[in-house]
């Protein structure tokens, strides 16, 4: 089925719609680096509520990192095989139910499971379709396109830290978790 993308034309248009999805990619971009990393403002409640050492509960944004960077290649896969928009929703929905899932936890491993490793394979699946996409819209202008997806990462981790630590202290770790995972829908 392909990667999907614009059909009109002999190359990518470098512009136009492709403008749209660079502005997708750089949500997508900031999500996927910023949001392992915001999820440690929550470290300490988590250590209250399970009990657990700063290294036990930090295996949480671990997990969630690797499945992102581990499981690419499984990325690239599914995208060769079923095209970039189907790919990317069920990374969506995977990302965004880990971390709903992951606010009913009662133990530590449970949150290993859906928030390190649903959240970040969610996560995985709509970070390496979007660089794929920006190559399909962008050829001219793809470093300036590039540059302006990974521009995402420092905002989204600026914006999500602070944010984390408003709905930490409104709604506790669970409402917090939960209300970043229809945030990731």
């Amino acid at each position: 089925m392909g990667a999907g993308g614009p059909r009109r034309g002999a190359g990518p248009p470098d512009g136009g719609w492709g403008w749209a999805v660079l502005g997708a990619c750089f949500v997508v971009t900031g999500f996927a680096y910023g949001f392992p990393k915001a999820v440690s403002v929550f470290f300490r409640a988590l250590m209250r509520d399970f009990g657990a050492g700063y290294s036990d509960t930090a295996w949480v944004s671990s997990i969630m990192l690797a499945m992102l960077y581990g499981t690419g290649p499984v990325s690239s896969i599914l995208v060769t095989r079923f095209g970039c928009r189907p790919v990317m929703l069920v990374g969506g929905l995977l990302a965004s139910a880990g971390m709903v899932l992951a606010s009913f936890a009662t133990r530590l491993l449970e949150l290993y499971l859906t928030a390190g490793v649903l959240t970040g394979l969610g996560l995985a699946l709509n970070f390496q379709p979007s660089l794929i996409m920006l190559g399909l819209y962008f050829e001219r202008r793809r470093p300036l396109a590039n540059g302006l997806a990974a521009a995402g990462s420092p905002v989204f981790l600026s914006a999500l830290s602070p944010l984390g630590q408003q709905l930490l202290e409104h709604f506790g770790w669970r409402g917090g978790f939960l209300l970043l995972g229809g945030l990731l829908l």
